[in-house]
């Protein structure tokens, strides 16, 4: 990864300690300078705790020095002082629980540092990947695969032309049906929130799109498609407000998800949709050859019935179907 960095915050990491140390905290700094592309009007970007993690389990330590010498600062709200209920403390700004993670700000111009590269490579291989980049080579392309940081999704390029490529091939798909509706279903019902006219959708296996269709009276399945992805993850524009009318609580649970920045909403849904996928389905599939398309794999006709029936049994509560090349 090609980033810039001040000799001020080199020196800091520099300082750290150990060599392992010092290359941790060269890998922290680089992914929150890759996230300050995504900062907001107010200069705030998001930052997972999982994207952390990854590359040191003990990354708080190496955070606190970047508030401590004033690189970074957090976002912070004010909530209610449990021992005072007319005053209000600082908190920081996540929740676990509704799925929106700490964001940061830098204090310091990073724009005069010195350019440099940073190798963000872990050493660890993880089997989705090797059985991505086999997939890609046995096919004839180039394995050149990556992660983004908003919703955990891998990209290659042969993903945007997929459909084309590999037609004729002897491949299919399995496919989630209408997979962020039932996420955002499994993820209220998680927290002990229910939405009725949401819920008998699920508990009846209905298709949304559909019912959105037939309920509000739009041309077709594709109008409720649309309708459901700006509902989620618009800014404040909803082609149909009365969508807000039909799941009154589950728009105020979208709501809480977008509390802080709107974008968060559908990051948290295609983190779901990753962990599910990437992390657990493909980490652990039964065959050598499989491709991730977001939340479908490209398999192999013979290997369907193997997979259809691995994902099945894990995930239970989704839905999958073929969609033939």
């Amino acid at each position: 990864m090609k980033i810039k960095i001040t000799p001020e915050i080199k020196n800091i990491i520099n300082s750290l300690g150990n060599k392992t140390i010092i290359n941790s905290g060269l890998k922290i700094y680089a992914i929150l300078y890759s996230r300050n592309y995504r900062k907001n009007t107010n200069g705030y970007f998001d930052c997972p705790s999982t994207l952390l993690r990854s590359v040191n389990s003990r990354y708080a330590k190496i955070i606190k020095r970047l508030l401590d010498e004033g690189i970074i600062t957090y976002k912070q709200t004010q909530k209610i002082d449990p021992k005072d209920i007319f005053n209000s403390i600082p908190s920081k700004t996540y929740s676990s629980h509704m799925g929106y993670c700490m964001k940061y700000k830098f204090l310091v111009d990073l724009s005069n540092g010195e350019e440099i590269e940073v190798d963000m490579r872990t050493g660890r291989k993880m089997r989705w990947y090797e059985i991505t980049a086999k997939t890609l080579t046995e096919l004839g392309y180039e394995p050149k695969i990556i992660r983004d940081s908003f919703g955990r999704r891998v990209h290659y390029p042969l993903i945007k032309d997929y459909k084309d490529e590999l037609k004729g091939k002897g491949l299919c798909a399995i496919d989630a049906v209408t997979s962020h509706p039932r996420l955002l279903w499994l993820a209220m019902n998680e927290r002990g929130i229910l939405d009725p006219d949401y819920n008998q959708i699920f508990i009846n296996d209905l298709d949304l799109y559909n019912y959105l269709a037939s309920a509000l009276k739009l041309k077709d399945r594709e109008a409720g498609r649309d309708l459901f992805s700006h509902w989620i993850n618009g800014d404040s524009f909803i082609p149909d407000f009365r969508i807000n009318k039909l799941f009154p609580i589950a728009t105020n649970f979208i709501r809480g998800l977008k509390k802080l920045y709107y974008k968060d909403s559908a990051s948290f849904l295609q983190r779901r949709e990753a962990k599910i996928w990437i992390d657990d389905l493909l980490e652990n599939i039964p065959v050598e050859f499989a491709l991730p398309v977001h939340d479908s794999f490209i398999l192999r006709d013979k290997d369907y019935d193997t997979v259809f029936d691995y994902c099945t049994a894990k995930y239970p509560e989704l839905r999958f179907k073929r969609k033939d090349l």
